[in-house]
């Protein structure tokens, strides 16, 4: 990878010829390290990725996120954007802020909307959204926490089963019941002797 990247970000995998770490910066072309030859070498066999600044490995495939584009590569590569091998790009329709995989799912992240791509392979993959009221606003807040996901959004933290199940309206309960706790806490302080 050049110099003068963005905050990198990180994927492993191994589809069989040994561990390695993708990298990707929002600058610069995505790289991998090989773990075996401690080489870190740059993936160039695309040009639309450059720039790409979140990456993951969903079942065999490897997504770049970069813009509103989705791209992936052909299964058990890193490098084949090849459509004729099962490469491809999907255009979410908003700026990706992040990417998360959870429970056969990747879920895909944006500032207005929360999207899960299923599948395995081009043939079937299918994208469909979780919400179009809110989204992440740092794709650094995602992670697994008790077997969910939590994010930054907008007005606060947020769970991924809340909005799924039941759009965005047990989650505004979430972020009120939060308020009225902080509430009645600060009064508990403020009337203690």
């Amino acid at each position: 990878m050049a110099s003068n990247g963005g905050k990198a970000r990180f994927a492993d995998l191994n589809f069989g010829a040994g561990h390695k770490v993708l990298i990707v910066d929002g600058t610069n072309y995505p790289a991998v390290f090989d773990d075996s030859t401690n080489a870190v070498t740059s993936i160039t066999g695309n040009a639309e990725v450059q720039g790409a600044d979140h990456v993951a490995v969903f079942k065999t495939t490897v997504f770049y996120a970069n813009g509103t584009n989705l791209y992936f590569t052909a299964p058990s590569t890193y490098d084949d954007f090849s459509a004729a091998n099962g490469g491809g790009v999907i255009n979410v329709g908003h700026q990706i802020t992040g990417l998360a995989v959870f429970r056969e799912q990747l879920i895909v992240f944006s500032r207005n909307n929360i999207k899960r791509l299923t599948g395995t392979t081009l043939a079937d993959f299918n994208l469909a959204p979780i919400t179009d009221r809110i989204g992440c606003i740092n794709g650094d807040t995602i992670q697994e926490v008790g077997g969910d996901i939590m994010y930054a959004a907008p007005d606060g933290l947020r769970l991924l089963s809340a909005t799924d199940r039941i759009g965005d309206f047990g989650l505004e309960l979430l972020i009120l019941s939060q308020r009225v706790l902080i509430h009645s806490y600060s009064l508990a302080l403020t009337s203690a002797p």
